[in-house]
């Protein structure tokens, strides 16, 4: 199976797949065990399709980076359930799937989020951005500042994926803020009920072959203090 990219990050190996059509479903789903492929057998086509690219994805990389795993089935809030030892996330977009699988590292927990690189055909900027996000993106040019608004979203997709092992809730896009830094970097604030933190928050993003691939890393603050 050829990735469209493999590639070594500062969280973990990334490893990204093109979903195919229902057609040719069949070569990706081959990579799977029974018990993995049984859990998509009742959904629609597009789930189906984007869920076994996934899964794919997944298991390529694992194999890829010597992790043995056995079926990777979900958890209640949907999440791959890895081995002890392994750390792992999945995201996928329209044509393309993507897994990021580490070693763990501590509590570590990480997050994968892929995006299309393109402009964003409505403006989301109310909905996930927080009122000191919008005021620092504002004097974008239109294509920059919504560029920048995608940008964030997609750090904050990979931001909740990392935090949900820990606080097992949805978590609102004003929960977080994000400031994107041009070394590839972003500065994290989390605006979390005390009783739920602190956590210490690393992102990394890349903009590759017409993708923004974005990754976090969180694991609880060692100090006591403000959600970070």
């Amino acid at each position: 199976m050829e990735p469209l990219f493999d590639l070594e990050l500062a969280h973990g190996r990334a490893l990204a797949l093109a979903i195919p059509d229902e057609g040719d479903l069949e070569r990706l789903a081959a990579l799977l065990a029974p018990e993995e492929l049984s859990l998509a057998t009742s959904w629609a086509p597009a789930r189906r399709r984007t869920w076994i690219a996934g899964r794919a994805a997944l298991r390529e990389a694992l194999d890829r980076s010597g992790l043995a795993a056995p079926a990777v089935l979900g958890d209640d809030r949907g999440a791959p359930v890895l081995p002890a030892g392994v750390v792992g996330s999945v995201s996928h977009k329209e044509r393309v799937a993507v897994a990021l699988v580490a070693q763990a590292r501590d509590d570590a927990r990480i997050g994968v989020d892929v995006e299309l690189d393109a402009p964003l055909r409505i403006d989301i900027a109310r909905k996930v951005l927080t009122e000191d996000e919008q005021r620092e993106i504002a004097a974008l040019p239109d294509a920059g500042r919504l560029a920048e608004v995608r940008l964030r979203f997609s750090a904050k997709e990979a931001i909740y994926k990392a935090l949900d092992p820990f606080v097992r809730r949805y978590v609102a896009f004003h929960e977080v803020s994000v400031t994107p830094t041009s070394d590839g970097g972003a500065t994290v604030q989390l605006h979390l009920p005390p009783a739920e933190g602190p956590f210490d928050v690393e992102v990394r993003w890349l903009r590759r072959d017409g993708l923004v691939l974005t990754t976090a890393r969180v694991r609880r603050a060692v100090s006591s203090g403000a959600n970070r």
